[in-house]
């Protein structure tokens, strides 16, 4: 009977991969048509994060092919010359690399690869909450339904073209193991008597191992997510009394051991970039810049096709977290569930009369604080009048809402609504998921751009390693995202166990819906970005024999070289000299990423337009000791790109070569 009941669900998942693969296909359509010419998305971070891949992956198949040295220069990439660990000024993507790999090896297709990265990101997410929750529900539809509310939330979609912030899979895949770990540490001999049961290291070590590759995958969520992580294998211990059991707390240190050894090396050169004082802080006014505002949970991404244009409340960048109406709907129904459950158990005994106005005035005081949390989010300000102004601060009124919870267990009734409502991970989600959106609002929490008070996300700048290097906050929001999932499969796992046949309706329904309000069609390709002063960059993507012969030459010349490139620091032009720059392989003055080196932008300060002063540009053009050089003539406005190839002339350079209206030159 196990053996069929597994083979089962193995057929079911695999349908359930099936499904979400068609899934991916249909809603990002066209670009199954383009898949190895054109990247999803626009021509800046993609283009970025395939040199990222193309570098890295170079560097290991060198490795692979004898040439051990090359590993040595993983982290050096070949931009921002002569920078070292260049890969460590953002985001290294080493397990995207690996995933496409044997792709890349045997295409030789960046492209080909990017866009499979891209859309294994959607399948991935789906299938991962799909194990989770099908673990906590045992509704397999419930369970689909979750992966869809992850995979294509609207948030989600806001961030198309950053590769490393959909790169979330590993998450619901870690919680799945942790789930399946703690599920086995109890076996029941009888209806209700349990007893320990034998460890099973596996679920334990495949909830590493996903944690790990988290980790890796984007330096954001190596912060953001840990402590979630954490917090739930907590959660399961005290709700399965396994906080006296010194075999769990042995086997949990000894994988926090790995991890933590694992992903050591990785974290070790941003430290190293840290210490050097050039790169890796980021000022408070910038994260708040980039956190969300109150008013984001009320805002679509203009993408949406649906939505995009009727919920908008305060658009921004980074502040479009609206998690859709269908996935709402289903997180309330399981909240509702959730606290109906918790809330029967809390007054299902007699308790004292004084325990009971306790628990009625707890009750009734969170109700006012969330109330009065709601109104200043959504307005700005409470109706009444402190000092001749209206109430504007949130301070008091979270540090009411945390004193709150944290007393609940104190009240007989209070601990039984928490044990109902923890029973069914109701409760570790929907805290979890206030928690997340509450850092997600940053340092300084606004309401319609008005500073409303100081947010937790404040003292995690201040006292946590590595919360000031941080840029986006609002990246909390795809935790926010998860969670959501989750509270919306418990919600669905609710309708089928109350009437299975109007349930698996409403759970059709509901999937349908969060595909309809996050639709964008059609997907986006290679988008070409505007920059300042200069005349957009060409749409096409060149590889392979279509690259410019220029930098063939540049590659193959055997002589010592160091390239610089003009357009020198205009972004949109910097993307693709750094993307050509994995084809030949060359040293490259220019570069983009995350963070820019002092080096750099002093340059950029004499390098960039026309006209500058020559004298200061060629004493900049001096310093950075490049060789050679390559003129985009076309980039420049008014035709002027002829210019800076005359001011090169002049200062005695050669010239080599010229393709349609690039020139290379060699510089003395």
């Amino acid at each position: 009977m196990t053996t069929s009941s597994g083979a089962w669900s193995g057929v079911a998942t695999r349908h359930v991969v099936l499904a979400y693969v068609a899934l991916a296909v249909a809603i990002t359509w066209p670009l199954a048509t383009r898949l190895g010419t054109e990247v999803a998305s626009d021509l800046g971070d993609p283009v970025f994060n395939c040199w990222v891949m193309i570098w890295t992956g170079g560097q290991v198949l060198r490795t692979l092919g004898g040439d051990f040295n090359a590993i040595h220069d993983y982290w050096n990439g070949n931009i921002f010359a002569p920078e070292p660990l260049t890969i460590a000024y953002s985001e290294h993507l080493t397990p995207q690399m690996l995933q496409t790999l044997p792709v890349y090896a045997l295409s030789g297709n960046i492209v080909l690869s990017y866009n499979l990265l891209f859309l294994s990101t959607f399948v991935m997410a789906g299938v991962g909450t799909y194990l989770l929750v099908r673990e906590l529900t045992g509704r397999r539809a419930a369970a689909f339904l979750a992966g869809v509310a992850f995979a294509y939330a609207p948030y989600r979609y806001s961030q198309i073209s950053h590769l490393q912030v959909l790169s979330t899979y590993w998450m619901p895949l870690a919680l799945f193991g942790f789930r399946r770990y703690f599920a086995g540490s109890i076996e029941r001999t009888a209806p209700d008597v349990a007893r320990l049961a034998p460890l099973r290291i596996r679920p334990l070590a495949g909830a590493s191992a996903a944690l790990v590759l988290q980790n890796l995958s984007c330096g954001y969520y190596l912060l953001f997510f840990v402590p979630f992580a954490a917090a739930y294998c907590l959660y399961e211990m005290v709700n399965r009394r396994l906080l006296a059991n010194w075999r769990v707390w042995r086997s949990l240190a000894l994988a926090a051991v790995c991890v933590v050894a694992v992903t050591w090396p990785f974290v070790s050169p941003y430290l190293e970039l840290r210490r050097s004082g050039d790169v890796g802080v980021r000022s408070i006014e910038e994260s708040t810049q980039f956190s969300a505002d109150t008013l984001a949970f009320a805002t679509a991404p203009e993408s949406s096709r649906l939505l995009g244009t009727r919920v908008r409340a305060f658009p921004r960048g980074e502040g479009e977290g609206f998690p859709g109406f269908a996935v709402l709907a289903f997180a309330g129904i399981g909240i509702v569930w959730g606290v109906r459950r918790g809330w029967l158990q809390a007054i299902g005994a007699s308790d004292p009369p004084w325990q009971r106005f306790a628990f009625g005035a707890w009750c009734l005081l969170t109700v006012l604080d969330l109330l009065a949390l709601a109104r200043l989010f959504t307005v700005g300000s409470l109706p009444f009048v402190v000092e001749g102004r209206p109430w504007r601060d949130a301070g008091p009124l979270l540090a009411g809402l945390l004193v709150l919870l944290v007393t609940l267990p104190a009240i007989p009734a209070g601990r039984r609504l928490w044990l109902g409502a923890a029973a069914s991970a109701f409760g570790f989600f929907i805290l979890a998921a206030i928690v997340a959106a509450l850092l997600a609002l940053g340092p300084n929490i606004t309401a319609g751009g008005q500073w409303i008070g100081w947010g937790p996300y404040f003292w995690l700048y201040q006292y946590v390693p590595g919360f000031d290097g941080v840029r986006v906050p609002a990246r909390y929001l795809m935790l926010v995202t998860l969670f959501l999932a989750a509270l919306a499969g418990l919600g669905a796992a609710a309708l089928l166990r109350a009437n299975r046949r109007a349930g698996l309706v409403l759970v059709a329904a509901g999937s349908v819906a969060i595909l309809a309000e996050s639709w964008i069609g059609p997907m986006p390709t290679n988008v070409r970005l505007s920059p300042y002063g200069f005349e957009l960059t060409e749409r096409v993507l060149r590889m392979g024999d279509d690259v410019s012969p220029l930098y063939r030459v540049i590659r193959d010349t055997p002589e010592k070289v160091l390239l610089i490139e003009f357009p020198f620091a205009e972004p949109t032009y910097e993307i693709l000299s750094t993307f050509y720059a994995g084809y030949h392989r060359r040293p490259l003055v220019n570069g983009y990423s995350g963070f820019f080196p002092e080096g750099y932008l002093r340059r950029a300060n004499f390098l960039n337009g026309i006209p500058f002063d020559l004298e200061a540009a060629t004493k900049a053009l001096r310093s950075t000791n490049a060789t050679h050089a390559i003129v985009h003539e076309s980039a420049f406005a008014d035709g002027r790109g002829h210019e800076v190839t005359d001011w090169l002339l002049s200062t005695g350079a050669e010239l080599v070569g010229s393709h349609e209206r690039m020139r290379l030159l060699r510089l003395k």
